[in-house]
């Protein structure tokens, strides 16, 4: 490999690991916005019918203005619609569920599991190395977590620490499956179909419960934007290209980053407590991030020679603008 070349694949690897940062920044504003647009009367069936809904029409917008077809061989469509219903859908079911039994902090600790799990699953599945920095990182990650949340461990239900490690689970293996598959479809017609899908089982859902409201404040339905437009349409837009650029497991790691910005965000928007231990905890997993972005990735599914084999934003395959 050339030089130019060599300097074309390490700047590719930047661009995934940005993405992947937008993402989990984004990703972090979820937790703030969820609970204002509580505060002003919505229900969590609500939330999630309106997010992916708006989400799935913007999407969709996308597809339209970059004249791109969002027509699936059959196989593709039913695979995509799986990963929707019992990946995407079931996930989001399941942690808010269990903030019912457990500390919302400890359930969210708990589904950080998630890294090693894809770590792991990506290992057996994607042939991906699982090398002792690789471990070592999600060891000390997790440890951040822990300080950043700061939650005493006893008397949990367990029915609360089943759904989130559910929900860790079922997103390790979504991430996974969703790399292989964003290997033939691309981002842009993905996230539309599993945020429509969403989108229409929340409406059921909702509909069936009585659990639909939509009498709700401005400031409400701003946070709904919020979590449509920042925690989806960009959350998994980035997320997504990042994962077919940097693959799953360093992706997983990098989004680790996200307890300490939701940590940060709630400080700042909603007066939330944060310590000194907590501020130790985000230091240890910036420290973390920092050299699992500076390691060298020797996976070839995610790295190429050809510069030009590379995904696009929305053809899934050519250059990234």
């Amino acid at each position: 490999m050339s030089l130019k070349e060599k300097s074309q694949v390490k700047s590719r690897q930047l661009i995934g690991i940005l993405l992947v940062i937008i993402s989990t920044i984004s990703l972090s504003t979820e937790a703030v916005a969820a609970k204002i647009s509580y505060q002003g009367g919505a229900t969590v069936i609500t939330a999630l019918t309106i997010r992916y809904l708006l989400a799935a029409l913007l999407f969709g917008a996308i597809l339209i203005i970059t004249k791109t077809s969002i027509k699936l061989p059959l196989k593709q469509t039913l695979t995509v619609l799986a990963l929707a219903i019992g990946g995407q859908a079931t996930i989001a079911l399941a942690l808010f569920n269990s903030f019912k039994y457990i500390p919302a902090a400890i359930a969210i600790l708990l589904l950080y599991v998630y890294p090693t799990i894809t770590s792991i699953l990506s290992f057996f599945i994607l042939k991906e190395p699982l090398h002792r920095r690789k471990w070592l990182a999600l060891i000390l990650t997790l440890t951040g977590c822990v300080i950043i949340l700061g939650q005493p461990i006893e008397n949990l239900q367990p029915l609360g620490v089943v759904l989130a490690l559910l929900a860790a689970l079922l997103n390790a293996l979504f991430l996974v499956l969703s790399s292989k598959l964003l290997d033939q479809v691309s981002v842009p017609v993905f996230n539309t179909y599993i945020t429509g899908t969403c989108a229409v089982v929340f409406l059921v859902l909702g509909s069936t419960m009585g659990e639909l409201q939509f009498h709700l404040t401005a400031k409400s339905w701003a946070a709904l934007l919020v979590l449509a437009v920042v925690t989806t349409v960009i959350a998994m837009g980035t997320l997504f290209k990042g994962v077919t650029i940097i693959g799953p497991s360093r992706a997983a790691i990098i989004s680790t980053l996200e307890p300490a910005f939701t940590g940060l965000l709630g400080w700042l928007l909603l007066g939330e407590t944060l310590t000194g231990w907590q501020v130790v905890g985000g230091i240890i997993i910036l420290c973390v991030f920092y050299a699992g972005c500076c390691c060298k990735e020797k996976n070839r599914r995610y790295i190429t020679d050809d510069p030009s084999q590379t995904g696009s934003w929305c053809s899934g395959t050519g250059h990234f603008p």
